[in-house]
């Protein structure tokens, strides 16, 4: 059965996949990117002639209210209601935290954390109203793991997470469900979009830490070469494979890292455990998991 999906960050890695993957089972994607007319030119066109015209590209930045709300509601307008919203856009800041600027945390923040808030207040009323739907919440692997030089991003993903699972049980009783997607480190261009620490001065302090970015990146690059390196495309499968699965069914997260994922699988049981006996000492333990 086609479903209206509301996709964001869409002009490429995970949410170009997932738009093409979405579209070509039949659904009927809005895909949304900044600058479709500049710099997403190429990309937005491509999407629009994509899958038998089953995509449609809006425009929206995740860090605007106005354009968040003006996406949504062209989507609602267009199709009547959206059955499905995947908060897929965001980027990762690099380096040692203390070389990163006050904006550029707060920047960090306002695009992973505050931007899905945006999309889901704006889409949430019409779900509701539904008393049915689906959203889907792209975090990462770094939501449950630490590493140096990767706490900005990391600490977004945490935050992601707890704002996401507050919505999840917050959105029982309403019919709406909320999945966390978990993905670990794969071969896209996000790496091409990091954003390094812009006071790199104070990375001089750290000694033999100093090129933390440098070390953090050669990493990477030995993770996602060779013969056995992951495909992104798991990562869409996983997406449509919610999509289409009955209500009721979906699980709160679901790890997709052939690399590593049984570190944040094991966390990710401790912690519905903890949250279970948590929440039923509380009186609520029918929103738990």
């Amino acid at each position: 059965m086609s479903q209206n999906i509301f996709v964001t960050g869409t002009n490429s890695g995970f949410g170009r996949l997932i738009t093409h993957t979405l579209a070509k089972k039949g659904h009927t994607v809005f895909a949304t990117m900044r600058d479709i007319a500049g710099r997403n030119a190429a990309a937005a066109e491509e999407l629009t002639k994509a899958e038998g015209g089953r995509v449609h590209v809006l425009e929206m930045a995740a860090t605007d209210d106005a354009s968040v709300n003006k996406a949504v509601a062209a989507a609602l307008e267009k199709a009547g209601h959206l059955d499905v919203v995947v908060n897929n856009a965001g980027y990762g800041s690099l380096g040692l935290e203390e070389t990163l600027t006050s904006e550029e945390l707060l920047r960090q923040y306002d695009v992973n954390v505050v931007g899905p808030h945006r999309v889901l207040r704006a889409a949430l009323p019409s779900m509701r109203a539904r008393g049915k739907g689906l959203v889907l919440q792209v975090s990462s692997a770094l939501g449950r793991l630490v590493f140096p030089v990767l706490g900005a991003y990391g600490s977004s993903k945490f935050a992601l997470e707890a704002l996401s699972e507050a919505y999840r049980y917050e959105l029982k009783p309403t019919g709406v469900e909320l999945t966390i997607v978990q993905p670990g480190a794969f071969p896209t261009d996000f790496g091409q979009k990091i954003a390094v620490g812009g006071d790199q001065e104070r990375a001089q302090g750290y000694g033999p830490f100093a090129n933390a970015v440098e070390m953090m990146n050669k990493t990477f690059e030995q993770m996602l070469t060779g013969d056995h390196v992951p495909s992104p495309q798991l990562v869409a499968d996983a997406v449509l494979a919610l999509v289409e699965s009955p209500a009721g069914t979906r699980p709160a997260r679901v790890v997709v890292d052939p690399m590593q994922g049984q570190a944040a699988e094991g966390l990710n049981k401790a912690h519905a455990d903890v949250q279970k006996a948590l929440l039923t000492g509380m009186g609520m333990g029918n929103l738990a998991d």
